[in-house]
């Protein structure tokens, strides 16, 4: 008996040749058996929506089977661009209204279909082979859903954290949630301007309300807001941090050459910073005067 692997290039080639040989009516079959696949549930996408992607994925297996299905061994040399193919449709179908069982009855009624085609050797490889490309797209649908769902709090985050003047020349950052160092930066950078263009001597930073992935990323946005503010006057009021995190803050504000102030709770840094205010305004009034 000839081993597989030992048999001519053309005994090993004839899969590859019978699947671009029938690769019109796999495609059919496919189209039949997704439509009615009991694997999907709510039905939102049909067919025709994957059918190019099905039929890109069709051509590489049918480039990969060259060497027989005994080479088709997941996470082989024969099989990556198979893989690459089947994540990035796993990704393709997170940005769509597509769930996971659509993504499963792609895969797995194209092994259906293929397997029902080829001798039963062949088949039992190309079985093993499509649960392993299914596990590959459905963990690159997940993680482009979990990457679209950060972008998508990231900007909420970025956009609604409040950055505002609470009192004339007392500015403040609100800080929630769990911000990522980018995101930080940013809120902080404006933070800094917002100092910078109403001319307040200090700016409070309430740390209150961050949770502990947030607090994680403050040191490491606050370490770019102090090189922002490096060389001025400002007096940076920090409000609700955690020991841990206004002992390092402390540090790093001092190595700035900055000051700052640590504070329990939010009315009174805004005591501090009224007074602080007001001793500017009276200063320069005073000079206005003379």
């Amino acid at each position: 008996m000839i081993d597989a692997r030992e048999a001519p290039q053309q005994v090993r080639g004839q899969l590859a040749t019978e699947l671009r040989a029938r690769s019109s009516e796999i495609l059919a079959a496919w189209i039949v058996r997704f439509e009615r696949s009991p694997l999907r549930f709510r039905r939102a996408t049909k067919a025709a929506t994957h059918t190019a992607q099905v039929a890109n994925l069709l051509e590489t297996l049918t480039e990969a089977a060259h060497g027989g299905a005994v080479a088709l061994v997941p996470g082989s040399d024969a099989t990556r661009e198979l893989e690459r193919s089947s994540a990035f449709m796993g990704a393709q179908f997170a940005s769509e209204a597509a769930t996971a069982f659509d993504v499963s009855a792609v895969l797995l009624e194209l092994r259906e279909v293929i397997a029902g085609m080829v001798v039963p050797a062949d088949a039992v490889a190309l079985s093993r082979l499509f649960d392993w490309l299914t596990v590959v797209a459905l963990d690159g649908f997940a993680t482009a859903g979990l990457q679209s769902l950060r972008e998508q709090t990231n900007e909420q985050l970025e956009g609604g954290t409040p950055v505002v003047e609470i009192l004339p020349k007392v500015p403040a950052v609100l800080l929630v949630g769990a911000p990522t160092p980018a995101v930080l930066d940013n809120l902080l950078a404006r933070a800094w301007m917002l100092a910078v263009g109403t001319g307040a001597p200090t700016l409070i930073i309430d740390c209150s309300g961050l949770a502990v992935a947030g607090e994680r990323n403050f040191e490491r946005g606050y370490r770019g807001f102090l090189a922002q503010a490096e060389g001025s006057a400002l007096h940076v009021l920090l409000v609700g941090a955690r020991r841990h995190i206004s002992d390092a803050a402390a540090k790093a504000t001092s190595e700035a050459g900055l000051s700052v102030q640590i504070f329990e709770h939010l009315d009174s840094a805004v005591a501090h910073a009224l007074e602080r205010a007001g001793h500017l305004l009276m200063r320069d009034r005073g000079l206005g005067e003379r």
